[in-house]
């Protein structure tokens, strides 16, 4: 017996395999002798017919077919669970299925079935979806069923729609700076995030590796690191993601920072054009301009506002491609010497340098004093001549008219310019004349005439007059003598003495001129005669204006005068209180001992300022040096007039009178009197009655409440028996000396008794009490 297979070839049995492997199809013979055919690992293509085919007794051929069908379970032959389409194309979701007998399948969204309509079509292995939106994202299930076996299986695909990327167009062009670092930001949308790469068009070099760039793919952030100027060029950046690719070209300047190539020094003649220079090159082509260091503002281009004979301009060097700046000033004068900054400015940032202007002109005495130079006595003096000039110039000097200075021994020349001084030695009048500065350079000479003048003492004090009088002090009017504006009256020299002295005995004193010319501590009755004298640089004038005065008695002091603004009335800065302040009168002979203050309230009514009655309080004040005083307990919001009267041996003077008013403030319960309601001695007394009570109270209480203190004692004394006192007396009353101790322990009550003990030393006895009990101290 043999097994064919579905070609009609012949299946071998198992014994003829080397070893133990098994074919995919063999044979295998029984005992009984039947001939069995085994499929080792049953496969869809191995379906159909077989034949079993034997000879019988050699000639009589037998065969019998078996049809062998295949039943495939369902298996997923394409059908990825993660599928991507992108936005706004139209895309299938594969699902492709196999099974024997064929499976139906059909596709379900978030649980519900689908149909096909305008958006699905289900094709055999796959869902079509049009016009692929965001919103088709979701979990698709893929359902395949196979009616005559009853199998069943779904296929969830996870579908996620991806978006192409879309860059971002940027502000082209690109600004960035050499020598610093710069950034370039790309951004791009898509789903997924796309990554980002940079290539420099020109080369197509990835930038991710080049040096001194730097790529974030996650963020398309381009960085250079020290811009140089070959970064220029045109850059492009890439975004990719699952979907595509999207790109975008930028074109990226590199910024020269201004850089000052030449700013050169110039001179020019006061009066000439002075031009001023400086060039200088940046990216873009830097703006120039000047500021003078005097100035806070750089002048502005074309003209200036404030002196259009400055003017600004800029233009540009085609071969060297430089910005030159020109300041140029018409008809230049001596304020246009100086410093100037050259300052260039581009969006890369700015630079300064400095230059100096130099403005030539002739020489010039605008320094030099029109003053007369003064020597007296033959004294040496120095006249200088200061010449400004540039260039500088040289300097010589004429005496009478034009004569030359040679050979005089008395006059010294030191330095030839721009300072000059002459050193002269004055033996006679003649040195006493004009001396001529003449000073010399390439552009001009200049001449400064200075005038030696011989200096004399001051003339008489022209007139002196008294304007004022006490007992002990006089004030003069005085009118110096005239003098030359450049020697003027120093100071103003006065002597007096009384009637019956010398002048060698006379008394001095001196003064400022137009000071207060008062003498004080002069005696009260007497005569005195005055003579005055000015003083210059010189020395002391002749003594005239002679004056005689006889200063009148001791009285009363003046009329002190109080210090107030020029204001009607003075404004306290308190509402309870106001400080007096006043300036020491003349004691008229008599030192000043005291002053009075009376102060009342006042209103005005009518126009006029009435005292209110019973408003008038007075104070002394007894210390002598004292010109100030504060007024306590006033009333808030209240005009007060004030008198004060100063007071000496001789009596009160004449009051002194001013108003104040004081500020607006809440009123505090004030006692005004004239004096002390109660003396120093009854206060003290009655602080020592309240002291006596309080200890005669606490004393009551401690009796009372603990049995101690000084009356409990008291009582307790008074209660002890006649026996004690007379037993004390025995000593000294009775003939029979005492024994050496005795002691005697009454009951007092019960848990207390007194002890006594007596002691006799021949002369005197001591008695000693003590109480003894549970409470005392032992």
């Amino acid at each position: 017996m043999q097994w064919l297979d579905t070609q009609n070839r012949v299946i071998e049995s198992l014994n003829t395999f080397p070893g133990n492997s098994k074919p995919p199809m063999y044979t295998e013979l029984h005992q009984d002798n039947s001939l069995s055919l085994y499929f080792n690992s049953l496969q869809e293509e191995q379906a159909g017919k077989y034949m079993c085919r034997g000879t019988y007794a050699n000639s009589i051929q037998l065969n019998k077919t078996v049809t062998i069908e295949t039943i495939v379970a369902i298996t997923w032959d394409d059908a990825p669970q993660n599928q991507y389409p992108i936005l706004g194309e139209d895309f299938p979701i594969q699902c492709k299925v196999r099974a024997r007998p064929s499976p139906l399948v059909d596709w379900l969204y978030n649980g519900e079935l689908i149909k096909t309509n305008d958006h699905y079509i289900i094709d055999k292995y796959a869902l079509k979806i049009k016009n692929v939106q965001e919103s088709d994202d979701g979990i698709y299930t893929c359902r395949a069923s196979v009616l005559n076996t009853g199998e069943l299986k779904e296929r969830p695909i996870r579908v996620e729609v991806h978006v192409r990327p879309t860059v971002t167009d940027l502000s082209s062009p690109v600004d960035i700076i050499e020598g610093e670092d710069a950034s370039i930001q790309c951004q791009a949308l898509g789903k997924p995030p796309p990554k980002f790469t940079w290539v420099k068009s020109l080369t197509q070099q990835n930038l991710s590796s080049a040096d001194r760039f730097g790529v974030d793919a996650d963020t398309g952030m381009l960085t250079i690191t020290n811009v140089n100027r070959e970064d220029a060029g045109e850059y492009q950046c890439t975004a990719t993601n699952a979907a595509g690719t999207a790109n975008t070209n930028i074109m990226v300047n590199v910024i020269v920072k201004p850089k000052i190539m030449e700013f050169l020094n110039a001179t020019v003649v006061q009066d000439k054009e002075a031009t001023i220079v400086c060039k200088a090159f940046g990216r873009p082509p830097p703006q120039v301009t000047f500021r003078k260091h005097t100035n806070d503002k750089p002048y502005v281009k074309g003209a200036q506002p404030e002196d259009d004979r400055v003017i600004l301009t800029n233009s540009q060097d085609d071969i060297t491609g430089e910005t030159v700046g020109t300041l140029t000033i018409h008809e230049t004068m001596r304020s246009n010497d100086g410093l100037y900054e050259c300052i260039a400015q581009n969006a890369g940032g700015e630079a300064r340098r400095n230059g100096h202007l130099m403005v030539e002109f002739p020489p010039s005495f605008a320094s030099m004093p029109n003053k007369t130079v003064w020597s007296w006595e033959q004294r040496p003096v120095n006249i200088s001549c200061i010449a400004e000039s540039i260039p500088n110039a040289t300097i010589r000097w004429t005496i009478h008219g034009d004569q030359k200075i040679d050979n005089d021994a008395m006059i010294k020349q030191l330095g030839n310019g721009p300072l000059s001084t002459l050193m002269i030695a004055p033996l006679d009048r003649r040195y006493y004349t004009t001396y001529k500065c003449i000073a010399s350079n390439t552009h001009g000479t200049r001449e400064h005439n200075i005038e030696l003048r011989e200096a004399t003492r001051p003339g008489e004090v022209l007139q002196s007059k008294m304007v004022e009088i006490t007992a002990t002090t006089i004030r003069f009017e005085l009118v110096p003598p005239t003098t030359h504006p450049e020697l003027p009256v120093r100071t103003i020299v006065v002597q007096y003495k009384e009637d019956r002295q010398t002048w060698t005995e006379a008394k001095n004193k001196t003064w400022s001129v137009d000071s207060y010319y008062v003498i004080e501590g002069l005696k009260p009755q007497t005569p005195y005669e005055f003579r005055f004298a000015a003083w210059n640089d010189v020395g002391l004038g002749t003594w005239g204006a002679m004056y005689r005065e006889v200063t009148p008695g001791r009285t009363f002091p003046n009329q002190p005068k109080i210090i107030t603004p020029a204001a009607e009335y003075d404004v306290s800065k308190f509402n309870n209180q106001y400080e007096l302040s006043w300036l020491v009168p003349a004691d008229n002979g008599e030192p000043i001992d005291m002053y009075q203050i009376k102060y009342c309230q006042i209103k005005r009514v009518s126009g006029e300022w009435e005292v209110l009655e019973n408003t008038c309080w007075t104070e002394d004040v007894k210390t002598q040096g004292r010109t100030r005083h504060w007024l306590k307990n006033l009333y808030s919001d209240t005009f007060y007039k004030i008198e004060l009267r100063a007071h000496n041996a001789m009596g009160f003077s004449q009051p002194g009178t001013a108003k104040f008013k004081t500020a607006r403030g809440i009123d505090t319960i004030v006692v005004h009197h004239q004096g002390p309601l109660i003396s120093s001695a009854a206060i003290i007394g009655i602080v020592i009655a309240v002291l006596l009570i309080i200890i005669v109270v606490i004393d009551i209480i401690c009796c009372c409440a603990h049995k101690t203190g000084i009356i409990y004692c008291v009582c307790e004394r008074s209660r002890r028996k006649p026996v004690d006192e007379e037993d004390a007396k025995l000593g000294r009353d009775e003939k029979e000396p005492l024994k050496e101790e005795k002691k005697i322990t009454p009951i007092i009550d019960s848990g207390l008794r007194r002890e006594t003990s007596i002691t006799f030393d021949g002369k005197r006895s001591v008695s000693k009490t003590g109480f003894v009990g549970k409470d005392s101290a032992v």
